[in-house]
């Protein structure tokens, strides 16, 4: 009888925005590159789910009940080592010094850069060999 380890899924990125069509069009995106995603509309529903299976978070920062600098902070205090990016349609000076001093992975700002976006995540499977 042959043993066999079970399946891990592959890895996944998690799309944390209230807006639905934020949601898709990065799911899209990033199905085009074939990184599987996850998406939620508030960053508890996000906290809900097991977090090691998500290579990375891509969180608005602007959203009812809990902002994604909540959830930035909700995320390091759970695993510590899962990097959060952090997008918003208002990138001033301060929303940026705020993620930077949270330890946010990256800033983003929308509308999203579809190729700094793939970039992103694709530097980000290189590093970690989930590729």
């Amino acid at each position: 009888m042959k043993c066999t380890r079970p399946l891990q899924p592959p890895p996944s990125v998690a799309i944390v925005d209230d807006e639905e069509c934020v949601r898709t069009a990065l799911a899209g995106l990033l199905r085009s590159i074939d990184v599987r995603s996850e998406l939620f509309e508030s960053g508890l529903g996000l906290l809900e789910h097991d977090l090691s299976r998500f290579i990375i978070v891509l969180s608005d920062i602007q959203m009812p009940g809990l902002s994604g600098i909540d959830l930035l902070d909700r995320i390091h205090a759970l695993a510590p080592d899962l990097p959060v990016a952090l997008m918003t349609a208002f990138p001033d000076a301060e929303w940026r010094r705020r993620a930077e001093e949270k330890g946010a992975y990256s800033f983003l700002a929308k509308p999203l850069d579809a190729d700094a976006v793939i970039a992103m995540i694709e530097s980000l499977l290189d590093s970690t060999g989930k590729a």
